[in-house]
């Protein structure tokens, strides 16, 4: 790379596939140099496994010029950069700061008002501030401009703000099945759909529909469902809907999870990288599904690495969540690369200092990869002290009932007893046999259950076959 040029390669490299197909669509440059840029970008920020170096002989001041443009034009658009204005100028609106200036702007605004932005519900509130503002100042004339405003969208105001409410309601529902299993969500997917179609809506709640239908066609395991639908809302981003880089790299997160779900690794490992191309507030989290996906891909130095440079992200993590499950997939990173005794160490110490966070967040992926460290140094006590220090058999059959259970636990537990002759061989195979059957006309979870079966089959060959397969449990991948 060349010196010249390598703050604007950076840059370049910086942008995700999304936002450069939309700036390809809107550019209108009559510069054939200024074309020839735009069109390597494209190239580079959507083939990044064969890129080209940026020409030295354009000037400098094309490339300076071009970077300005694009970001310039991103953040016309970005919803993030609205609402930050929206909040300031509501806050000025409340504190009688605001200027001759941004009232115009805000006049502007409401004139030329045709679609309902991304925030409208916020919008039509700080409108709602202003007009209170205006009033008691006597300003009659930008008075009636708001006035109007307010009275011709306030039955969509009243709208939007209901279907808020209501998808609030139909998230405790969703939410409860994923996680308990103690609900019916389907009733909600015709509705969310309309939600999402319906262009007179708020992009918030569109955007709000579309993540929790993911949601529900993965309560239902029809992840085929989703296909159109994310055909949909990819072309939209490309087209500048619903854009800012958070919500971007959500439904990259988003794309993980789903092509995961279907066993499509390599394509989950796509959007997973581009899912941590910047940090957010979820970076964590998008790190820990990367990493679960490169594990199953055996990229494991890979993993490692990924969980290594992001030590400094966990040091500074709010969410006891993401904490848990960092710690559980750097112990099993560590794990797939042979370092098992530094992984139950590390376990250890993890237990002592976040027992309580531990068992109100993801007690059973913790003690999965730290029980997966001891049965790789054959501890196997250690696993049957855990298990009963913990209580964990009792936790299991209650974790049962969750959407996302896997019997990895149980299946540890079983084969420690056995080999520390607890119990006979055929109790462990009734044992394992009855944890999984009802779990084997899932593709998903059949997959990850022989991926366990080739890990076990090391420590009891006489159950488990090479290939992760069993006699007597018969899985459906």
């Amino acid at each position: 790379m060349s010196s010249r040029l390598s703050n604007f390669t950076q840059f370049a490299n910086s942008l995700l596939p999304h936002e450069v197909s939309y700036l390809h669509s809107v550019n209108q440059f009559k510069d054939a140099e200024n074309m020839a840029v735009l069109d390597l970008i494209l190239h580079n920020t959507h083939h990044p496994e064969q890129t080209f170096p940026y020409k030295v002989s354009i000037d400098k001041r094309k490339y300076s010029n071009l970077k300005k443009w694009i970001s310039e034009k991103l953040a016309a658009i970005d919803v993030d950069v609205y609402y930050d204005w929206l909040l300031e100028i509501d806050r000025k609106i409340m504190t009688d700061t605001i200027s001759p200036r941004e009232e115009d702007a805000l006049i502007r605004l409401i004139k030329g008002f045709s679609k309902p932005p991304y925030y409208f519900i916020r919008l039509y509130e700080i409108i709602r501030n202003y007009r209170f503002y205006l009033l008691i100042r006597f300003r009659h004339h930008y008075n009636r401009i708001v006035d109007k405003f307010l009275l011709e969208y306030q039955k969509l105001y009243n709208e939007c703000t209901e279907v808020n409410r209501q998808l609030h309601e139909a998230t405790i529902d969703i939410v409860n099945q994923y996680a308990l299993n103690k609900t019916e969500s389907r009733k909600w997917e015709g509705w969310l759909k309309d939600i999402f179609y319906n262009v007179n809506l708020d992009g918030l709640n569109r955007y709000l529909a579309i993540v929790r239908l993911t949601l529900i066609y993965f309560n239902y395991r029809e992840y085929d469902r989703l296909d159109r639908i994310y055909d949909d809302l990819d072309g939209m981003m490309r087209d500048g809907e619903f854009y800012s880089r958070r919500i971007l790299l959500n439904y990259y997160a988003n794309r993980v999870m789903l092509h995961s779900k279907r066993n499509e690794l390599e394509k989950a490992s796509v959007f997973g990288y581009l899912s941590i191309r910047q940090h957010s507030g979820d970076y964590l989290h998008y790190v820990n599904n990367l990493c679960a996906v490169l594990l199953r891909q055996n990229q494991n130095s890979r993993a490692l690495k990924l969980m290594q440079d992001s030590f400094p992200e966990l040091k500074n993590t709010k969410s006891h969540h993401n904490r848990v499950g960092f710690a559980s997939f750097y112990i099993r990173a560590l794990n797939k690369n042979k370092r098992a005794s530094e992984a139950a160490d590390y376990a250890e110490t993890f237990l002592n200092g976040y027992r309580e966070q531990i068992f109100e967040f993801r007690w059973h992926t913790f003690f999965g990869s730290y029980m997966q460290s001891l049965i790789a140094q054959e501890n196997y006590s250690k696993v049957l002290q855990l298990a009963r220090r913990y209580k964990l058999n009792d936790r299991e059959s209650d974790y049962r009932q969750r959407a996302v259970y896997i019997p990895t636990i149980s299946w540890y537990i079983a084969i420690a007893a056995y080999k520390e002759c607890e119990i006979s061989e055929e109790e462990m195979r009734v044992q394992i046999i009855s944890q999984a059957t009802d779990l084997v006309n899932n593709p998903h979870k059949c997959r990850l259950m022989a991926d366990l079966g080739k890990e076990l089959h090391v420590h009891v060959p006489e159950v488990f076959f090479a290939d992760g397969a069993m006699p007597g449990l018969e899985f459906s991948i």
